[in-house]
């Protein structure tokens, strides 16, 4: 994966999120979505990562300050491809693949990257995209295949017909490029939708018209695929985050009585034989013993180091208030 960058689509604004925070700062699991984003391509072992802000750009910056990404800016808002194109100059040097991915969502896994890498490299594809068939595709745009199977373009949900949209193959908004034919095939996309700006997924349709070879991964896991556009949608993630975390601690040795009324954000370290009672809070970068005993009622500070044999008996005070554990 030595030789692949990755470029990040984070500059949107995010209108239906109803906040004034930029959407990919807003958090699943303690973590920002654009965080949950750079680490999986990170785990992915893709040398270089180049994130493309615009809305809101300098939240958007310090939030990165420390990880080793380049930044570019989108200086206008004209869609995905006017975003991948805002990163050319830091492609054109370049003579392997690239990664194209969306800054909002979090779930995605570094296996389905390193998945779709290696469609790409197999097939020698000028393009690899991850699809995923959804009984309720709401949202997404559609997979659309001529007679022969092959996928002849992306139909955007808002350009869709009535018959198009019971379509249930999507695009999930993931694509492995060749860097050079993405870059040819960026320069003939044209704003012929509805709101006017240069949609990335109109490369299908040109590398179809052009012969190129167009391959496709189909995503099992469908929880990967979602993006967060709403409040709703990202409670929805974060209940499937939590979950993934309140899971692997048990896998690991580690008791947790009531997994419904227990919060553990991500990059939480807790020791085998700990057993950890129901409405219990425990946040991001928070060390865990072995055989410790936490709860109920427990609210673990972000930062918090507890040695091994500690039990943290955090019932509520007299003033019915919870008790903390902090740092």
């Amino acid at each position: 994966m030595g030789n692949a960058t990755a470029v990040i689509l984070a500059a949107g604004k995010g209108t239906r999120m109803r906040s004034a925070r930029p959407k990919v700062l807003h958090e699943v699991c303690g973590i920002s979505l654009l965080e949950c984003v750079v680490e999986a391509v990170q785990n992915a072992e893709i040398s270089q990562i180049i994130v493309v802000v615009g809305d809101k750009k300098e939240e958007v910056k310090d939030s990165l300050k420390g990880v080793s990404v380049g930044i570019v800016e989108q200086q206008e808002q004209l869609g995905t491809a006017h975003a991948v194109l805002s990163a050319r100059h830091l492609l054109a040097g370049l003579a392997d693949v690239v990664v194209v991915l969306n800054g909002d969502a979090p779930l995605v896994k570094p296996q389905t990257l390193k998945r779709l890498i290696a469609v790409n490299a197999e097939a020698d594809a000028d393009v690899a995209l991850l699809t995923a068939f959804l009984d309720r595709p709401e949202g997404y745009g559609r997979i659309f295949r001529d007679a022969g199977g092959r996928i002849k373009g992306i139909i955007e949900e808002s350009e869709a017909s009535a018959e198009e949209l019971q379509i249930k193959e999507i695009n999930v908004g993931m694509y492995v490029f060749k860097i050079k034919s993405l870059l040819e095939g960026l320069n003939e996309i044209a704003p012929r939708n509805k709101k006017g700006e240069f949609y990335l997924t109109d490369i299908i349709s040109v590398f179809y018209r052009k012969g190129k070879k167009i391959e496709c991964l189909a995503g099992t896991n469908t929880a990967e695929v979602l993006g967060i556009n709403t409040q709703k949608e990202l409670a929805t993630v974060n209940q499937i985050r939590r979950d993934e975390i309140v899971r692997y601690f048990m896998d690991r040795g580690v008791t947790v009585i009531d997994p419904a009324s227990t919060f553990i954000e991500s990059r939480v370290e807790i020791g085998e034989g700990t057993k950890v009672y129901p409405f219990t809070y425990i946040c991001k970068n928070v060390v865990i013993g072995q055989r410790c005993c936490v709860g109920p009622f427990a609210y673990i500070k972000a930062g918090t180091k507890i040695e091994d044999d500690v039990e943290v008996s955090n019932m509520m005070d007299k003033a019915g208030l919870f008790s903390r554990i902090e740092g």
